[in-house]
């Protein structure tokens, strides 16, 4: 293992983060084993004796950071896959027990296991609604740890805080800042493809035939579509996801449309795109006319993942392909 130091400029950062803050009450240098950890992340108070050692994750997001860390060997149990696990993280992804693949596991089962602490990708993942009530897992002595902060405004610095987080969590200060540094590089390589580029208006399309679902100025779709080189015409729209109306898509009329694609959808991105086109209501929009579509996995799109810069990338190379 790595070392297990936790610098007090590493804490500091993530003091600063949109989430809350992290300290670590070990002396600092050295392997650590007995670090207790203390953090606070989206409102949750996370109390360790020592680095998390028995963890589940459970998103897919939330799966491969810790993967893409090195972390694999702490993991008991993962769920939710919503796209093909990454090529790279795959053999490190199959030693894990995968506990659900489609929904979150119980929460009987959970304390069942004995986890040290849950992962959860999203605000709303710890609540009734999905069958884990945040007290009773709290009561069972399980902490809780969120990758996305509900209401949170995603950009970069979020995914470079999280990971900064988990490092502190797993007690591996140094696994975080590397992978940091690698997604930090595949960043500024897009941010350079489309240096003086003019921006293309893009609609990221999740779903909806009624009422479109499309993605708004809040989530990191439109962080990715802006880094990509390009304009995400429902950037006003207050939230990271939301509904419109079919007409306003046509007077917004975008260049491109990235077509959201996951697992649990009720149709496959080849469906989406079917619909799309066949829609005689759009037949006029600029992107449908000239059969421009991008289909984008839901992991790395609408979540902090290690394949942000790849979707970042993806989407550069559509909008302005490199001569």
């Amino acid at each position: 293992m790595t070392s297990r130091r936790v610098l007090a400029t590493v804490v500091a950062a993530v003091a600063l983060a949109a989430c809350g803050s992290a300290t670590d009450t070990g002396s600092g240098g050295g392997h650590q084993a007995a670090s207790a950890v203390h953090m606070k992340r989206c409102g949750e108070d996370i109390k360790l004796d020592k680095p998390a050692s028995r963890v589940v994750t459970l998103n897919q997001h939330a799966t491969e950071l810790v993967l893409a860390m090195g972390l694999g060997d702490r993991l008991i149990g993962t769920s939710l896959l919503d796209n093909p696990v990454r090529p790279d993280l795959k053999t490190a992804y199959d030693k894990v027990p995968v506990l659900s693949e489609k929904a979150y596991p119980s929460k009987e089962s959970l304390i069942g296991m004995a986890p040290e602490v849950l992962i959860g990708g999203f605000g709303p993942t710890f609540s009734e609604a999905n069958g884990l009530p945040p007290d009773q897992l709290r009561s069972a002595g399980i902490n809780l740890f969120t990758v996305q902060c509900k209401g949170q405004k995603l950009t970069f610095d979020s995914l470079t805080e999280t990971v900064t987080a988990l490092g502190i969590l797993f007690g591996e200060p140094e696994a975080a800042r590397r992978l940091n540094a690698r997604l930090d590089g595949q960043l500024e390589a897009v941010r350079g493809q489309v240096k003086g580029e003019k921006p293309v208006d893009v609609l990221v399309y999740d779903s909806g035939q009624t009422a479109p679902t499309v993605a708004g100025g809040q989530g990191l779709a439109d962080t990715l579509v802006k880094t990509g080189g390009g304009r995400n015409v429902f950037s006003d729209l207050k939230s990271d996801w939301g509904e419109t109306s079919w007409d306003e898509i046509v007077r917004r009329d975008p260049d491109v449309i990235i077509v959201v694609d996951y697992f649990t959808a009720q149709s496959t991105a080849e469906a989406k795109i079917k619909q799309l086109r066949s829609d005689p209501v759009l037949r006029n929009v600029t992107a449908v006319k000239n059969k421009r579509f991008l289909v984008v996995g839901l992991t790395g799109l609408g979540a902090l993942s290690p394949r942000n810069p790849e979707v970042a990338h993806q989407i550069a190379d559509t909008l302005h392909p490199q001569r």
